[in-house]
């Protein structure tokens, strides 16, 4: 049996840290991957959670939709494979444009076909203050009626 010398164990070493720093980019979980869609920092004012179904089992693709009264705006999201949701930074949005920050100005609802909403468990104080992100969990039911109408007849 070969043993293997040090310096081809040095060179076999120092090739699989070459390889491993230099391929860091390509990573499916790396911004350089997906390409990062907000400013990073400090959120101003966001909304997260999980859908599930009422027999526990994670949503997937659930319209997750943020509207904003003042000033008019919607912002739409999706729940991943897990059931989890993060909607944009709407805070940071609306406080760009120059108005302001308020919580009674954000309403979240979330839609998918043949399902309705059953309970919404929010665990955002009911004066939320900007400068945070705050966690909304829904719970839907199957709903017959709701098929073939489209994601937004919730």
């Amino acid at each position: 049996m070969q043993s293997v010398s040090r310096r081809k164990a040095l060179f076999g070493g120092v090739a699989v840290c070459a390889i491993t720093v230099f391929s860091r980019t390509a990573f499916a979980n790396g911004d350089e991957f997906f390409g990062a869609d907000e400013i990073p920092g400090k959120p101003v004012f966001v909304y997260f959670g999980t859908i599930r179904s009422d027999d526990g089992k994670y949503l997937n693709a659930v319209e997750v939709t943020l509207e904003i009264v003042d000033p008019p705006m919607t912002l739409v999201s999706y729940s991943d494979v897990l059931g989890r949701f993060r909607t944009m930074d709407a805070g940071r949005t609306v406080a760009d444009m120059g108005y302001e920050v308020e919580a009674q100005n954000f309403k979240v609802s979330v839609a998918r076909e043949g399902y309705r909403e059953v309970r919404r468990l929010s665990r955002a104080p009911v004066k939320a203050k900007p400068g945070a992100a705050y966690e909304i969990d829904f719970i839907m039911t199957a709903d017959p009626s709701q098929l073939g109408s489209g994601a937004r007849a919730n």
